[in-house]
């Protein structure tokens, strides 16, 4: 019967993807105020330079990467479709729990969301095309619609949820919404890996030392650059690296479901790409709990010296 079912998950892959980051973005939503992004105006540098970091650093890094280091086509396609995405949800929960500047973080995750109308499809477009299969172009028309349709309607209706409610029934809800989202994950890289679409024998273990290099090497880059060559605050650039590094990687597996689903001509393409993908959701865990942990264990220490 599992077998069965492992054998069917294929034909309900997108749905399942699509459901989880409606939920993910939903939850977001309802503990974003229109004040986060406001408040943020009157000092608007660390802001500014989150938004570069995403848009412009972290997609220039990916093209050096890709370009000295030869990986399989698809692996380089799943680290392009990373690099394209805004920041995730779990990136404002882990600069919560560190300490760090959360209103940084949750504005700068809802407008990397808004850009990625635009920058997503534009920067999957100029670096992705060339390692596509031949007879797959980059449908810049479907990557904007399901942004709009499972990202930024989702990330509205949650904001526009969350000021119904008072503010401790809008984080009760948002956190009850973001497990069931969880749930949805745990859905996808079980159904992935039950029906054989996730082969770990299929690569070296060069690929997974280079995901966790490229994740390490954003953060560290962004984090230390932010606090000691742009003199930003502890706070600010604890947030700027877990947000920049810490990937809406749901949107990465819808996109990457649609663009090459699990059955068919391009399923083993599609499969590496969501190796890639699934993998640099997991080590981005690990990697972002580290400056986190940190910033949290000085905070305490600073606190007691008081």
């Amino acid at each position: 019967m599992l077998k069965d079912l492992f054998d069917q998950y294929p034909h309900y892959h997108h749905l399942v993807a699509s459901t989880q980051l409606v939920l993910a973005m939903l939850g977001m939503g309802m503990v974003t105020k229109s004040r986060d992004f406001v408040e943020l105006v009157l000092e608007p540098k660390p802001m500014i330079a989150g938004v570069l970091y995403q848009v412009v650093g972290i997609p220039l890094l990916t093209a050096a990467m890709v370009f000295l280091v030869k990986f399989p086509p698809e692996v380089v396609v799943g680290f392009i479709i990373i690099a394209a995405m805004p920041g995730g949800s779990l990136s404002n929960i882990y600069t919560h729990l560190g300490r760090g500047n959360v209103a940084l973080s949750v504005a700068l995750s809802g407008v990397t969301t808004l850009l990625a109308l635009v920058t997503a499809p534009l920067i999957m477009r100029l670096l992705a095309g060339d390692y596509l299969p031949p007879e797959i172009t980059m449908p810049v028309g479907m990557v904007i619609r399901e942004i709009f349709v499972f990202l930024i309607i989702p990330f509205g209706a949650g904001m526009a949820l969350g000021r119904m409610l008072k503010d401790d029934t809008a984080h009760w809800g948002s956190k009850w919404v973001v497990r069931v989202s969880l749930f949805f994950s745990a859905i996808l890289v079980v159904g992935s890996l039950g029906s054989g679409r996730i082969d770990f024998s299929r690569y070296s273990a060069q690929i997974p030392v280079a995901v966790l290099l490229y994740c390490l090497i954003i953060q560290v880059v962004i984090l230390r650059g932010s606090q000691y060559v742009l003199k930003f605050s502890s706070r600010d650039a604890m947030a700027l690296g877990i947000e920049s590094s810490m990937k809406n990687i749901n949107l990465a597996v819808l996109i990457s479901a649609s663009l090459f689903g699990l059955e068919g001509k391009n399923a083993e393409y599609g499969a590496g790409v969501l190796f890639v993908l699934l993998l640099y959701g997991g080590v981005s865990l690990g990697v972002a709990a580290v400056p986190a942990l940190s910033h949290l264990r000085q905070a305490r220490k600073e606190g007691h010296s008081r």
